[in-house]
């Protein structure tokens, strides 16, 4: 069975919701300067379906999820889990890739019952300096004048050239899939309203950032983390590793030569990692 919805929150929230399959509740997160779209035209998502019902978001923020200004990770956790109650999802093992994974271990951590078990592909969730994130973005999240300059950005389009480089240090050492690019939404997610969401999660990843660190030893929920030893966008030593060493209940996956895109270059392992996970809660 296929639904697609936007639930209304209130207060100026939606959530977008893909559900596609039958079984037990599954929930898939995206990263940064993604949508839905990111795990749909992934390989993993149709093979998922044929065992589980799959439910597919647009993060808050991001896609037709809406959110007020300064959307914490903790927030953006409340937030999906408010419409994944209203979808009458109780308790549901969550897959998510890149800062997703940040945004799913605050749902752990903030509602335990809710998430039965994870698999974190590429996470990033520890705070750190990133040039890319904290130069281009991260100012644009400045109150009024962030704003302003990223409505000015989208009308020359001064990102579509920094999102195409993007895209091939993502998928690196692999190439960017031809079907993934031609569908990509640029317009969806180069919009002034996003990109000022983009700034506002770039700046929770700033060195000491309270609004991105999390606690990972209160934690309680089985996590497998998956990271590619050439990932060139999260780097393993500082992230992946440190994170399944603290999870009480992690273990870690090396995928050896991969990139970040493990969903997209590597699916029967995140395939393989979902099913294990979610057998072992059963």
């Amino acid at each position: 069975m296929l639904k697609k919805q936007t639930l209304d929150l209130g207060s100026g929230r939606t959530l977008y919701a893909h559900q596609e399959g039958a079984g037990p509740d599954l929930v898939l997160v995206h990263g940064a300067m993604t949508t839905s779209h990111d795990w749909l035209a992934s390989p993993v998502f149709s093979r998922l379906t044929k065992s589980h019902r799959v439910t597919v978001i647009d993060r808050p923020g991001h896609g037709l999820s809406r959110r007020p200004r300064f959307g914490t990770p903790r927030e953006q956790a409340d937030q999906i889990a408010d419409g994944l109650g209203r979808l009458g999802i109780r308790r549901a093992a969550v897959a998510a890739h890149s800062y997703g994974g940040l945004v799913a271990l605050a749902m752990a951590e903030r509602h335990p019952k809710l998430v039965a078990d994870m698999v974190l592909v590429a996470p990033l969730a520890f705070p750190e300096p990133r040039l890319m994130e904290h130069s281009m973005l991260a100012p644009r999240s400045i109150p009024f004048l962030g704003p302003q300059f990223a409505r000015f950005a989208e009308f020359v389009q001064l990102d579509r050239p920094m999102v195409d480089l993007l895209h091939h240090v993502m998928f690196a050492p692999a190439p960017v899939p031809a079907d993934w690019k031609a569908t990509y939404p640029y317009p969806m997610i180069l919009n002034a309203q996003t990109i000022v969401a983009e700034a506002e999660d770039a700046a929770s990843m700033l060195p000491m950032s309270p609004a991105g660190t999390l606690d990972m030893r209160t934690i309680m929920v089985p996590t497998q983390v998956l990271t590619g030893t050439s990932d060139r966008v999260v780097e393993d030593e500082r992230q992946a590793k440190v994170l399944a060493r603290q999870l009480p209940f992690g273990s870690l996956v090396e995928v050896e030569g991969a990139g970040h895109m493990l969903h997209h270059s590597h699916p029967e392992q995140v395939v393989r990692s979902i099913h294990a996970a979610m057998a072992f809660s059963d």
